[in-house]
Parts: structure tokens; sequence; C-alpha cells
């Protein structure tokens, strides 16, 4: 998400949200296939994840993010350049020493951010590959229809990426189901890709915020198309994530609300 309203327009629009989510919770637990998972919301792209005695931060960012929050990282993964998922601040003050940072070539190539592992979209790091001992798969993330103008687009293919992260360092054990596994979907509107590289996931975590990824109601026939056991909304910054949850309802897939803007002052 390119960030181009005023700073007003913004407050405004983050208070809304935040007001909407007062009765969610920041943080929720999830049986997942290999152990238990808990997600924590840091804030609007920002997300914790933890499980087997790791922390996984994806986005670690301070524009909009509760970092009070965050533990420090046995990985950290970044998604795109726009300020609201890339911080170079905030991603050496959480980092571990010689923690892995997973992040695409388009942010490598700003050079902020030291002994990065640059992955590519469609790019798998797992066994003796494996950061941390966590398998990792990036998935592409862009706009197919959106952009500021005729012929542009807010988020180009192949410049940022979602990423699976499975909590083993086996690929037999992700193949077979037998890894936790968390998809964060980054900027991005529902491209084909997520059919082929997102598959078996205990949660999907998913954008729905104009005019820059998917409205709710689209980001509810994305995840129908993958089938995680568990959807997320985030990065829902002037939408209703409730609109998401109806859609649906009666898919069999759980929908789980938590509170991406509770430090806009509902905490």
């Amino acid at each position: 998400m390119k960030l181009r309203w005023s700073v007003t327009v913004l407050i405004v629009i983050v208070m809304a949200g935040a007001a909407g989510q007062a009765q969610a919770p920041v943080t929720t637990k999830v049986a997942g296939a290999g152990g238990g998972i808990v997600i924590t919301a840091l804030g609007h792209g920002s997300i914790m994840i933890e499980s087997g005695g790791k922390v996984v931060l994806v986005d670690p960012a301070g524009m909009f993010a509760d970092l009070s929050r965050a533990k420090p990282a046995d990985l950290i993964l970044v998604t795109d350049i726009h300020p609201d998922h890339y911080d170079p601040a905030a991603v050496a003050k959480l980092r571990k020493p010689k923690a892995p940072v997973v992040v695409p070539p388009a942010v490598a190539a700003e050079k902020k951010i030291p002994d990065v592992i640059v992955m590519q979209n469609r790019m798998m790091r797992t066994n003796e590959e494996a950061p941390a001992g966590i398998t990792v798969i990036s998935v592409p993330a862009y706009n197919i229809q959106r952009g500021p103008a005729p012929g542009q687009l807010y988020h180009t293919q192949g410049r940022g990426q979602g990423y699976v992260v499975a909590f083993s360092s086996l690929l037999a054990a992700v193949r077979t189901g037998k890894a936790s596994q968390v998809y964060v979907a980054g900027d991005t509107e529902c491209v084909p890709a997520m059919a082929q590289w997102v598959k078996n996931v205990d949660v999907a975590i998913v954008p729905m915020n104009l005019p820059y990824t998917m409205t709710p109601a689209e980001a509810a026939e994305c995840v129908k198309g993958f089938r995680p056991k568990i959807a997320i909304p985030y990065h829902y910054m002037g939408q209703k994530p409730e609109e998401f949850a109806a859609a649906l309802k009666g898919s069999g897939i759980e929908v789980r609300m938590l509170n991406f803007y509770a430090s806009a002052g509902t905490k």
C-alpha cells in the first residue's frame, strides 16, 4: 500500500477502523497441524507469529504498529518497499543477533538492512536452507487491475510478495501436512499463484483496503480458492472486515477478527 493521503485523513480513517474493532482481541491461538500457533496483530500490516518456541515477525513497521508488543525475532520477513511494510530501523531493533531477514529483491536493492536473504517470487527455502529452521515460500503479491491511473498499478508484479511460513525445516513434513503453516498475503489482489503455492495452511491472513488491494467480498472469494482452515483479515484501513466474515459464513472457513488498530486508541 502506498500512502499518498494527508496525515489528517489517515488519522481519521485509522480511528474509525479502531472504533469498529474495539471489541476484537489483538492475539489469537490456533491449533496448527504441527503444534500450537499464536498470532498477534501488531498493527495495520505488522504481524507476529509464534510456534514451537520461535518468533516470526512479518513487516514490523512503526508507522501504524505498536511494536512494544513485538518480541525479539528468530526470523523477519519483509513483503514490499512501502513504509507501512518496510522499516529498517524496526528490523534492526527487533532482530535477534544473526537472525535471518528474508526480503524481495526490491527491498534488498535499498541496501538499508544488512545481511538479508533475498527471495524472488515463487521460491522455497527448506531443509538445509530453511532460515531459522522454518520453511519459507514466497508467493507473488501484486495488483491485477487497481492503480493510480490507467495503465498503472499500485503494486507491480514481481516486486512484492507474501509468504507461507511452515514451522519445520523438513520439506517432507510440509508436504504431508505435519507442519503448522501460516500464509501472510502482503499487499495484493487475488492472484493465480495463490492456488499453486498456498495449500493446506492452518491460517491465511489477507488484506482488504481500497484502492490498494481487495474489497472484503473479493478477499472472501479469494480465500475460498485455497481454503485455509482459518482466515484473518488485516490491512483493512477504511474497510469493514465484518463484511469479509459475513461473506465466508457457511463456507467451512473459520474467520477470526483481530484488532489491527488497537494502537489508535482502543488498547
